[in-house]
């Protein structure tokens, strides 16, 4: 049962209430609590919906990075295939003319039979059948794949590939390594893995060399370029898609160091490598 002086306390308080709500003036008590309780409400759900809004928002973020990374690729390559193109219609083009200049041809008369033109062998590939078109698959990035290698990592890939197939990998628009499978796992051979190897071209000016990307103590180098090539330091490293690991025309690098071998050149590659490797990338897969 209530007391008497606690009964005392309620009416007191209950009267105190009673007094300010009808002082009309603003400062009402009980107006203050359901303003404060409807301000915190609406900081709440605002709250709340900022957050899912950012995810959200990220998510979507997400989605459209990758889809433009896909883009550049897939542009890279179509920009390859018009170069090829554009070459093998200027040959065809040089063909045509050498053929109109050669002697005698303007004298044959309309009863004389047609010189028979043997067709093109069909075993001769085209410049564009060396570029097929690849697919581009993302994938996880989650760890090492042992802790004393920096240079292996591991990859979730939710799609099969054959035992043997080499793929590429692409993260933040250049390439990062190469993709083997072993041991039921895909691993990633990053640049400075003494057996990651890929076909690239350096581009000074508008000349172009071919060579190959190979590993020596955790250096990375463009390995067998031409004796006679002028490059130089700063010049732009490509990949050139001949090796069908990655499609052409994707960032490597820059020229860091040359050294000369009397047969052919070296070049020491300025990478820039990625600080956090769990992260996702891109895998390419060239038929």
């Amino acid at each position: 049962m209530i007391s008497r002086r606690t009964l005392l306390v309620l009416i007191a308080i209950f009267g105190v209430l009673y007094w300010l709500n009808i002082k009309g003036s603003s400062s009402f008590i009980s107006d203050k609590i359901r303003v404060f309780i409807l301000t915190t409400k609406d900081n709440f759900i605002f709250a709340y919906q900022k957050h899912f809004d950012q995810a959200r928002l990220i998510e979507e973020d997400r989605r459209q990075l990758k889809a433009y990374e896909n883009l550049k690729l897939a542009y890279a390559n179509l920009s390859a295939k018009n170069e090829a193109l554009t070459l093998e219609l200027d040959d065809l083009q040089q063909l045509e003319k050498s053929n109109l200049d050669t002697p005698g041809l303007e004298n044959l008369s309309p009863e004389m039979p047609n010189p028979k033109v043997c067709p093109p062998s069909t075993e001769v590939e085209s410049p564009t059948d060396l570029l097929p078109t690849p697919t581009f698959t993302p994938a996880r990035i989650y760890g090492f794949a042992r802790m004393d290698d920096p240079h292996r990592v591991l990859l979730d890939i939710h799609k099969s590939y054959p035992k043997d197939k080499i793929l590429g990998m692409v993260a933040f628009n250049q390439v990062l390594g190469t993709v083997i499978q072993q041991d039921g796992h895909f691993v990633g051979l990053l640049h400075g893995d003494k057996q990651m190897s890929y076909s690239v071209v350096v581009k000074s000016g508008d000349q172009i060399y071919y060579g190959f990307v190979t590993n020596e103590n955790f250096k990375t180098y463009v390995d067998f370029l031409p004796a006679y090539a002028s490059f130089k330091v700063g010049d732009a490293v490509f990949t050139s898609g001949l090796d069908h690991i990655f499609s052409p025309n994707i960032y490597v690098g820059t020229i860091a160091h040359i050294e000369d071998h009397y047969l052919y050149k070296k070049a020491l590659l300025n990478i820039k490598h990625p600080q956090n490797m769990l992260f996702e990338a891109i895998v390419v897969a060239v038929p």
